[in-house]
C-alpha cells in the first residue's frame, strides 16, 4: 500500500517551527512508514498565506500526473475540494477550527468548504468525538459510518518532563500571538498572582496585539519567545510547571497533546473536554464573562503553581494518558486500520 499525503501549500513539511497541520502530516507519515507502509508527501510551500493553499490546489492536476498511490490523504479544505472537483477519491482529516463557530463572511465561506470536503471524502477523520458528532449530524447525516475518530499524536519518547527543573513559577502557552488565541486572558490572569512568569512560544502574527499584551503585563512577568525550533519547544515544555490555553477555537490542540506528553497539568476551556480530565490532569474553565473567566483561571493557576505535589500528580496522569492514547505508534495503527477498510475498487489508482 502506498499513501500519498497532500500538504496545504502554505508551509514546508516538516514545518520550520509552527504549523500543527504540517507537523501532524509529517509525523503520521513517518509513523506509518515505520509500520512498513510506503508514504510520500506532496507539497509546494508558499509564504504561509491562505492564498498559497488555493495556488497549490490549482496546480494539483498537473502535479499528480507524476505520482501514483493507493490512498490519497488530504488535511485542508481547499485541497480536498480540488480533489473532489477532479473526481479523485480521498481520505480527509478535518483540522478546521470552524466547527467551534464562525463569524464573518470569510469564516462562513471557509466552513462551507470544510463541510464540502467532509461530504466528498471516502472516509473522514475527526480529531475528537464532539467533532465527529457534528459531522454525522451535518454533512455526513446520510453516511455517518464514513466518520472515524482518530486524534492527533505525539512522540512520547522525545517529549517528557524534567521534574527537577520545575520551580512552580512558569506557566507556558504555545501558539500564534494573535487575538483569536485570547492570550490577553492569560496575561490578565497571571497578573492577579503575586509572582510567576507567563511564557508564550509562537510566531507573532499581530505585532499590535503583542504590544498590547506587553502593556497589560507587569514588568518581567511575560516573555514572548516568538517562533522556536522543536528542540527549544521541547525544552520549554519539559521545564514549565503548567500549560495554559485560553483559546476557544481549538479542536484537538497539538500543543495540548505535547504538553501532556511532557507531564504538564493543563488549564483550558471546556472545549478540551475529553482531552483533559478535570481535577486529574488539570482544569477546564467554563465560558463566562471576561472578569469571571480571568478570576477562575487565576485561581486555578495559583492552586497548581503553589502545590508541588499536585503538579506532580496531575503531570504524571497527563503523561500516562498521552503515552497510552496519543503516541504516534497508536495513531498510525488506527489510521492503517481505516485505510485497510477501504475497498481497493474505490481507491484512487
Amino acid at each position: 500500500m502506498k499513501v500519498l499525503f497532500l500538504g496545504s501549500g502554505m508551509l514546508p513539511i516538516p514545518p520550520p517551527g509552527w504549523g500543527a497541520v504540517e507537523k501532524a502530516i509529517f509525523r503520521l507519515s513517518e509513523a506509518l512508514r515505520s509500520r512498513g507502509v510506503e508514504t510520500e508527501i506532496l507539497n509546494r510551500p508558499g509564504k504561509g498565506r491562505s492564498l498559497d493553499e488555493y495556488r497549490f490546489a490549482w496546480k494539483l492536476r498537473g502535479l499528480l500526473r507524476s505520482h501514483t498511490w493507493d490512498i490519497l490523504h488530504a488535511s485542508t479544505p481547499v485541497v480536498a475540494n480540488r480533489l473532489r472537483q477532479m473526481s479523485l477519491p480521498y481520505v480527509y482529516t478535518s483540522h478546521s477550527r470552524h466547527w467551534s463557530g464562525t463569524s464573518g463572511p470569510s469564516q462562513r465561506f471557509g466552513f462551507y468548504l470544510e463541510r464540502r470536503a467532509v461530504a466528498g471524502a471516502l472516509q473522514d477523520v475527526a480529531l475528537t468525538p464532539a467533532i465527529a458528532e457534528l459531522m454525522r449530524a451535518g454533512p455526513l447525516r446520510e453516511h455517518p459510518e464514513r466518520c472515524r475518530v482518530i486524534p492527533n499524536g505525539v512522540e512520547t519518547s522525545t517529549y517528557g518532563p524534567q521534574w527537577s527543573e520545575r520551580t512552580g513559577q512558569v506557566a507556558l502557552g504555545v501558539g500564534a500571538v494573535h487575538p483569536r488565541k485570547r492570550w490577553h486572558v492569560a496575561v490578565e490572569a497571571m497578573s492577579q498572582l503575586p509572582q510567576g512568569e507567563l511564557v508564550i512560544a509562537g510566531p507573532i502574527q499581530d505585532a499590535r496585539y503583542a504590544e498590547e499584551l506587553r502593556r497589560r503585563s507587569p514588568n518581567g512577568r511575560l516573555r514572548l519567545a516568538g517562533e522556536v525550533s522543536e528542540t527549544d519547544l521541547r525544552a520549554l515544555y519539559s521545564k514549565a510547571d503548567v500549560f495554559l490555553l485560553p483559546s476557544r477555537s481549538e479542536l484537538m490542540s497539538m500543543a495540548v497533546v505535547e504538553a501532556m506528553a511532557s507531564g504538564l497539568p493543563v488549564i483550558g476551556t471546556g472545549r478540551l473536554e475529553g482531552m483533559v480530565l478535570p481535577g486529574e490532569q488539570g482544569y477546564l474553565i467554563p465560558e463566562g464573562s471576561g472578569t469571571e473567566e480571568v478570576a477562575e483561571i487565576a485561581r486555578r493557576l495559583g492552586e497548581i503553581l503553589g502545590d508541588a505535589a499536585l503538579r506532580r500528580r496531575m503531570g504524571e496522569s497527563a503523561r500516562a494518558k498521552a503515552v497510552t492514547e496519543w503516541d504516534w505508534s497508536v495513531i498510525a495503527g488506527k489510521t492503517l486500520e481505516l485505510y485497510q477498510g477501504i475497498p481497493a475498487s474505490t481507491r484512487s489508482r
